[in-house]
């Protein structure tokens, strides 16, 4: 090599070593440790010298180095101070390995926090403020010994979602803590905290029922946050642990196990054996997707990765007691009469009434406290049980617990729908309802409704039945009229007065618009009105059920059907004869091109749609024709029925049209009131209108644009409330004048 290219060499590898030296001092300032960041949590906990027993708990545990090393922590870290008061309350003398464990594991949360961070919600588009209570610790339980449901010793981890289990998954037990901006923004006092943790004195920085020592917060360490409590704290037990070990709820524990399933899970047992050198097959315990929650899930819902930092679950567990109660009183009451006298033999026949009711106590969000009332389960019910009721109460690890005395009154048992739902005799109107989708108002509380129950033998009867085998289809017969019946069997009651059946008479109109009839203990539709069979004609109310909270059941043998007759026959049976009260007025629909005299079809009505039929008496009808509104001798008033000129044949038609109120019904039952439209529509397409001005049980009156008005005749001997299809006729004591 030559001299003057050794003398190059040397000279740039003195230039490079110059630069990196510069440079390594240019790194070391940006990404070195700083000299003012305090030592790893271990360290400082050390130097602090009252941890002594924290810092043997994690020596135990075996955290020495991960709270030594590099990471990102929060630890609430209870002094020695804190040990000593929960050794001499639980009377030990030394922490074991595995306490130790649940101690420090459960006291970590990940991430390092400071207080005034811990009551913000981390979603998946940030923070969001005040709205958590809770943090996933450290802490997770593993493989357990339990039996499976033929009582055999099996190996089981618990599921950790909603229905499922993840092997992925560790299912962290959560710390909840209850800091001032949360428990503010929330509305929330120390009764709500107190509740739970009566001994603990609630100042806004609680953890669990411990508190964070006044000035010893937010301490900052190379590998996260210290925040120094005055409790040693413990993970919690979950719901479904909690359950499991109380006696006093172990009827309800039964009816939730039977929502449980054992998988063997592949993935959990070759873990397990790696951890234990044991090799065993392990079952994940997972519950139903039926049910609203799992018990056992110590996530929360996931709609959201730590959506657990803002929710959890609560459960009102209802007592042995509570649950024989309710069982005697509601859900096998009408069940004994088949043979069912126990809940398991109810779970067998009718599955659904238990899932109802354990669902009934479970809530898929926090129910605090105070909130009882504003707070809806997983049926959508407020519950009816109050703070009184409440005989045991739990923090648990995935939400609260409240052990009643009292079972929850379900609105699916308490409404005019649990007479349906509840009784084996209708479980084919049961069935209907729902796949017709026809029950949600039913079981709604503040939505007041008399049924007409239809017992099975009748559906039967008239070619219904219920056949699951058909899952799209398990209504078996014509559906669009079993929906059309039941309709007219469900009847809102608005803020009337439940109806004196037995005595009284009147008109109700049904969900579906359509009307019936009650007259001293008999139900009267249109179809049974029709029949040709006079003890059919009107249907016997056998009893009554006034017990349902939102209305009440009429039970009878018969059903409520619909006519399948044209609105003109109904007409044409009170106008053949010159004695009939609809003689004048049918005798001009009879000979008018709108009507078909073979199906009773008038021109205009559409299949589907409510009308009110409003038929002048023969002496109004004499009248109009006196007025020239319709054809006849305009001196005496004589019809002309017949006449078939164009002026006559628009006359009849434009009279007939405005007689027929169009897209309503009104009845005299003092409910609607106000202008409709008739079926009489000008050249532009508008109709002309008639107005209901009074409306009374008693009084129905009808006025014109004229102003001219006519009284619904309602007597006795009067065919007013005439029940046709999908269409009520009324008699009136005068004829109404249009003016086009």
């Amino acid at each position: 090599m030559s001299k003057i290219l050794q003398k190059f060499l040397i000279v740039n590898l003195t230039i490079i070593f110059i630069l990196s030296a510069c440079r390594k001092k240019e790194f070391d300032e940006f990404y070195g440790r700083p000299e003012n960041l305090g030592d790893p949590i271990y360290q400082q906990l050390q130097a602090k010298g009252n941890f002594t027993k924290f810092l043997d708990c994690i020596d135990k545990a075996g955290y020495k180095e991960t709270l030594s090393a590099a990471g990102s922590w929060t630890v609430f870290a209870p002094n020695d101070e804190a040990f000593n008061t929960y050794m001499k309350e639980n009377t030990l003398t030394e922490i074991s390995a595995d306490l130790a464990s649940k101690i420090v594991r459960y006291s970590m949360i990940y991430d390092g926090e400071k207080v005034e961070r811990l009551s913000d919600f981390f979603s998946v588009k940030g923070f969001v403020k005040n709205t958590a209570f809770r943090r996933r610790s450290v802490y997770y339980d593993f493989v357990y010994d339990g039996v499976d449901k033929d009582g055999k010793a099996i190996k089981v981890i618990d599921g950790n979602r909603n229905g499922s289990y993840l092997s992925s998954d560790f299912n962290n037990k959560s710390i909840s803590y209850f800091l001032s901006p949360f428990m503010t923004f929330s509305s929330l006092s120390a009764a709500d905290y107190n509740f739970f943790y009566p001994n603990s004195a609630y100042n806004g920085n609680n953890i669990g029922p411990g508190q964070l020592v006044s000035g010893q917060t937010n301490i900052i360490a190379e590998n996260g946050v210290i925040h120094v409590v005055d409790k040693v704290l413990t993970p919690p037990l979950s719901i479904d642990q909690y359950i499991g070990q109380k006696s006093d709820y172990s009827v309800f524990k039964n009816m939730l196990d039977k929502f449980v399933t054992y998988s063997l899970n592949t993935d959990v047992s070759h873990r397990y054996e790696v951890l234990t050198g044991k090799a065993a097959s392990v079952y994940a315990k997972t519950y139903s997707i039926l049910l609203a929650f799992s018990p056992n899930n110590e996530n929360y819902l996931k709609a959201d990765a730590n959506d657990a930092q803002s929710g959890s679950y609560s459960i009102f567990a209802p007592t042995n007691a509570a649950v024989n109660t309710y069982a005697n009183n509601v859900l096998l009451k009408y069940w004994k009469k088949r043979g069912v006298n126990t809940l398991n033999e109810l779970y067998v026949v009718a599955p659904d009434v238990i899932r109802d009711f354990v669902n009934s106590h479970l809530f898929t969000s926090t129910v605090w406290p105070s909130k009882f009332t504003t707070t809806v389960n997983a049926l959508g019910d407020v519950t009816k049980r109050t703070t009184a009721d409440v005989v045991d109460k739990q923090a648990l690890s995935n939400g609260f617990l409240y052990g009643l005395n009292k079972a929850q009154d379900a609105s699916v048992f308490s409404t005019v729908y649990g007479n349906v739902n509840l009784d084996p005799d209708y479980n084919i109107m049961k069935q209907a309802l729902n796949f017709f989708n026809l029950t949600v108002p039913l079981k709604t509380p503040s939505l007041r409704y008399l049924i007409v129950m239809i017992p099975d033998a009748t559906l039967r009867k008239m070619g219904f039945s219920y056949d699951p085998f058909f899952v799209t289809a398990p209504i078996r017969g014509d559906n669009a009229a079993l929906r059309r019946i039941l309709q007219t069997h469900i009847i809102p009651l608005g803020d009337r007065t439940i109806p004196n059946f037995a005595t009284g008479s009147g008109i109700l109109e049904a969900s579906n618009g359509e009307y019936i009839k009650y007259d001293k203990g008999r139900l009267i539709s249109a179809g049974t009105q029709d029949s040709v069979l006079v003890a059919k004609q009107t249907i016997p109310i056998d009893s009554t059920s006034t017990s349902p909270v939102n209305g009440v059941a009429l039970y009878g043998k018969e059903a409520l059907t619909y006519t399948v007759l044209n609105i003109g026959k109904h007409i044409e049976k009170y106008g053949t004869l010159p004695t009939d009260p609809y003689y004048n007025f049918f005798q001009y629909l009879n000979n008018s091109l709108m009507y078909n005299k073979t199906t009773g079809a008038i021109t205009g009505l559409t299949e589907g749609v409510n009308y009110t039929v409003l038929v002048p008496t023969n002496a109004a009808i004499v009248l109009a024709v006196k007025a020239g509104l319709l054809p006849g001798t305009v001196a005496t008033g004589v019809p002309n029925f017949t006449a078939s000129d164009g002026v006559s044949v628009t006359l009849v038609n434009k009279f007939i049209q405005y007689h027929i109120i169009n897209k309503a019904t009104v009845v005299s039952d003092g409910q609607k009131i106000g202008e409709f439209e008739s079926l009489l529509k000008n050249d532009g397409g508008d109709a002309a209108k008639l107005t209901v001005t009074m409306n009374t049980t008693n009084t129905l009156i009808i006025k014109d644009v004229t102003g001219a008005t006519a009284n619904v005749l309602l007597g006795a001997t009067d065919r007013s409330n005439v029940l046709s299809n999908r269409a009520v006729i009324h008699q009136i004591s005068n004829y109404l004048k249009y003016q086009f």
